[in-house]
């Protein structure tokens, strides 16, 4: 499994060393609702939750008030990071057009550096 992965890092590095942005970039029928009712279907997000409860929260309480609160709190944070994800996206779509060659060769050097870590 670890030379597949090995494998797949590799196609990645590569395809990312020579992609470029598109220059005639049409909007895409991306929505609102559409990311909203996606994320009922992405299980990175029932894990999260399960694993900040039942790893930090239920040691200590197990009331549904309890629960309910710190799942609030989670999901607060969750979309804060969200938030501040997409706004630094923003800021630096800008400086990727301009300089995209360096930057996509730094980021296919890195994926190659940890090629060689999972190998070595």
């Amino acid at each position: 499994m670890k030379y597949i992965g090995a494998a797949y890092i590799l196609w990645l590095a590569f395809h990312i060393a020579v992609s470029r942005p598109e220059e005639n970039c049409v909007e895409k029928s991306a929505s609102f609702t559409k990311g909203f009712f996606l994320q009922f279907v992405n299980v990175k997000i029932y894990l999260f939750g399960i694993t900040a409860l039942t790893g930090y929260i239920t040691d200590f309480s197990t009331s549904f008030g309890v629960l309910f609160l710190f799942e609030l709190v989670i999901a607060t944070i969750g979309t804060i990071a969200t938030t501040t994800w997409i706004g630094v996206g923003l800021l630096i779509q800008r400086a990727y057009q301009k300089y995209y060659r360096p930057i996509n060769i730094i980021l296919s050097f890195i994926l190659l550096e940890c090629i060689y870590g999972m190998l070595k």
